[in-house]
């Protein structure tokens, strides 16, 4: 027995180190390059994951880390704790924006400022700093004047510690400034121009920069360099914090949970809304969120459950397509705490469209289906049912569903205070409308004892 429990703990512990749940700690005795690429928007999980490759820099002795770096822009708050970090760092840090066409927006540009080494590609690009609001809308004057002169604050602390042109750096938050690796160059913003990172490690070797430890000169030539994967964590948090995938897990879970409201005891859509929710919420966690889009679509899911209850002209309905609308299109703007840009936060209007065209085309199903059942009441078949046996599908205390002759019926217990469990054997009593009155098949019942059916 303990020989199977060391060989489990053993497999284990090989699975975890394999798919990058556990990480071991680089050899110290050989020099080494950390190479980690920063592609999309900069998120609470990009802060997490640089933190702990510059932890393992600084712990293992190595050369140099070396960020190859192209964004549109980020969140203010990880922004700040990755210059903080980069600030810190004992190792000198190499910030690339490569390859030709990438950039470095907004909160790419307080990234590569902090870097020891600021290199960026022919035909990249650095600047427009701006802060604006959360889905790239402008902010009030007053927001944005407390906004730019705190993100320039920032970025004169950085030029000042790094050596480079604070006037030039301050023009991307006040004018909104854009320049091209030549022009920043010029300007004093960035260090060189490489065309790749070959280039770029023959071009910084033998150079020196002052770190936190004091001053260093940087070794790279005929240094291995070695690529810091994520975890399966960071690259599960870096999905969910994509603003459109959000989205449509929080749809789906609405979804899902109204039908699961409106039609109880099946419980399918109860888990996959449960499921889909808790997802979102993670994703939310990742993103800027504006909780008065988030109510809206609480509200948008609220109104569809009242015409699920109260069919009538589609009031509530058109209602609530309009607040699902808007709470899409403000779920990370309007009101929330601006980003450095915002825009690579905003749901894409095609899946806003999608995604309403297929709510609406839903909804519309089901309050048909649902009409038909209420004009018709019960099935032509349904008297034949009473006294039948069946099994019981979930647990009955006193509602849930049971299975009878083939047919999944909403289901409740005839005797008040009655706990029937999921697997046991039941006999249908009644039936009011779409629901069967049962109990449990007891010694000495016939199975072929009948009541009256209440329609």
């Amino acid at each position: 027995m303990t020989g199977l429990r060391l060989i489990s703990i053993t497999a284990f512990v090989v699975l975890i180190v394999q798919y990058g749940l556990l990480t071991i700690p680089l050899e110290s005795s050989t020099s080494r390059v950390l190479k980690v690429e920063i592609r999309g928007p900069i998120q609470p999980s990009t802060a997490s994951y640089l933190e702990r490759v510059i932890e393992k820099a600084d712990g293992t002795g190595s050369s140099a880390v070396l960020i190859e770096l192209d964004t549109p822009g980020g969140m203010l708050g990880p922004t700040r704790k990755i210059v903080t970090t980069m600030m810190a760092s004992k190792t000198p840090i190499i910030t690339h924006v490569t390859p030709s066409g990438a950039r470095a927006g907004s909160a790419g540009t307080f990234i590569v400022a902090a870097s020891h080494i600021a290199a960026m590609s022919p035909a990249t690009n650095i600047g427009a700093a701006t802060p604006v609001g959360a889905s790239g809308e402008d902010l009030g004057e007053t927001m944005e004047s407390k906004a730019s002169q705190d993100a320039a604050a920032l970025l004169r602390s950085i030029a000042k510690e790094r050596g480079r042109d604070s006037e030039a750096l301050e023009s991307t938050i006040f004018r909104s400034a854009s320049f091209t690796s030549e022009e920043a160059l010029t300007a004093g913003m960035i260090d060189l121009i490489s065309d790749n990172t070959s280039t770029l490690l023959q071009d910084v070797d033998g150079l020196k920069v002052t770190t936190s430890s004091g001053s260093v000169t940087i070794q790279t030539l005929h240094i291995p360099v070695v690529e810091f994967e994520r975890t399966m964590l960071e690259k599960f948090l870096d999905a969910m914090g994509n603003p459109n995938i959000t989205f449509i897990l929080l749809t789906i879970g609405s979804i899902a949970l109204t039908l699961e409201f409106l039609q109880p005891g099946i419980m399918v859509g109860a888990f996959v809304g449960i499921l889909a929710m808790g997802l979102a919420f993670v994703g939310l966690g990742q993103l800027p969120v504006n909780w008065l889009g988030v109510g809206l679509l609480a509200g948008a899911v609220i109104l569809f459950f009242v015409e699920a209850q109260a069919p009538g002209i589609g009031l509530y309905m058109a209602g609530g397509l309009i607040c699902f609308v808007l709470g899409a299109f403000l779920l990370f703007g309007g009101v929330s705490t601006p980003p450095l840009h915002g825009s690579a936060f905003a749901v894409s209007t095609w899946v806003i469209g999608s995604a309403s065209a297929i709510l609406a085309g839903s909804l519309l199903l089901a309050l048909k289906a649902f009409a038909e059942a209420a004009g018709k009441g019960m099935p032509s078949h349904a008297a034949g049912i009473v006294g039948s046996e069946g099994v019981a599908r979930t647990n009955l205390d006193p509602l849930g569903s049971v299975q009878v002759e083939s047919e999944l019926w909403s289901a409740e217990a005839s005797e008040e205070g009655i706990r029937i469990v999921a697997g046991e054997r039941v006999i249908v009593n009644r039936i009011d409308g779409l629901t069967v009155f049962v109990s449990r098949i007891g010694e000495g019942k016939k199975s072929s004892e009948k009541e009256e059916i209440k329609t």
